[in-house]
């Protein structure tokens, strides 16, 4: 009965282990994982309520000027804000893109933000 659970355990753990991490999430073994927090909101309110559900934040991976995802921000919209809050690239990101290149021309930190519909996916990265 013991062997029985503990093997019931071990299989629970590998199936979990893969459900954090599938094949074909965008990575393509390329690039460090992009460590997004949730901005946020001003308020709530009737015309913008706070979220009741949890929301899934998209896994996204960076190599040099490179990001690289999956089709959880199909729809999108990428900004990259300097340190005064201007917006120096932004780009909408189409079905079935994976990837997304930044202009060369940009170096130092920069703010990055995924919008989905109200919400506010952001970090900040090196470039």
């Amino acid at each position: 009965m013991k062997k029985s659970i503990l093997f019931f355990f071990m299989v629970l753990f590998t199936i979990s282990l893969v459900a954090q991490n599938p094949q074909g999430n965008g990575n393509n073994g390329n690039g460090k994982p992009v460590p997004l927090t949730i901005k946020p909101p001003h308020q709530g309110g009737v015309n913008n309520p706070l979220p009741k559900s949890p929301i899934l934040i998209p896994e996204v991976y960076q190599e040099n000027h490179t990001l690289y995802f999956d089709e959880a921000i199909e729809g999108c919209t990428v900004l990259l804000l300097d340190e005064d809050e201007d917006i120096v690239f932004s780009d909408s990101i189409d079905v079935n893109q994976t990837s997304l290149v930044f202009p060369s021309t940009l170096s130092g930190t920069y703010e990055l933000q995924i919008i989905q519909g109200d919400i506010i996916f952001y970090c900040y990265i090196e470039l």
